[in-house]
């Protein structure tokens, strides 16, 4: 694989993988872990920008 690609996922893939890890009984190792850990920072930030777009949607379409 060449260094330049990158996996990437839909914002519901992203989702879909946090919650499958979040709810799964065994323990993670240390790639899965530090994987997890990005992915829920990726989704973290994605939901504070997505709901601050959404507030900011709407205060425009109030005015």
């Amino acid at each position: 694989m060449d260094d330049n690609e990158r996996l990437e996922l839909t914002e519901e893939e992203a989702f879909a993988l946090l919650s499958l890890s979040m709810l799964s009984h065994g323990k993670l190792d240390k790639t899965s872990e530090r994987a997890l850990k990005k992915l829920a920072d990726y989704c973290r930030t994605y939901l504070r920008h997505h709901s601050t777009a959404v507030s900011a949607r709407e205060l425009g379409e109030a005015g």
